[in-house]
């Protein structure tokens, strides 16, 4: 089960956080790629030509390289939103429209992390 995590950070650092938070699929996207490469060459019967296609293997290796790429389609998703936010936040304290008592939270609802600025 997936559960929704907040904390805070420096406005400064949202950006360098989010790199971070990116870096976390690092592992995630080579497995991806090494299942891409397995599934490829057992496709093709690289591994041993005079042999049938392990169909078995196929779909296992399959089933893995979809797993990996949703676990970093979800991260590249909570990132996206983070951005997003963050720009939003920028651009209306550019144009001087923020509440002196009340800062929005600009990460536009969703099931990801918010960014809104917090008093000290």
């Amino acid at each position: 089960m997936r559960v929704k995590l907040s904390y805070t950070v420096e406005e400064e650092d949202v950006l360098a956080e989010s790199a971070k938070m990116l870096g976390l699929s690092s592992d995630d996207v080579q497995q991806a790629i090494s299942c891409f490469n397995e599934l490829m060459k057992e496709l093709k019967g690289e591994e041993d030509p005079d042999a049938a296609v392990n169909l078995a293997r196929s779909f296992n290796l399959l089933e893995d390289l979809r797993k990996a790429l949703l676990a970093v389609d979800t991260r590249a998703a909570e990132v996206d939103e983070i951005i997003r936010g963050y720009e939003d936040y920028q651009k209306t304290k550019r144009e001087g429209n923020l509440p002196s008592s009340a800062p929005p939270d600009v990460a536009g609802g969703g099931d990801g992390p918010a960014l809104a600025e917090e008093e000290e």
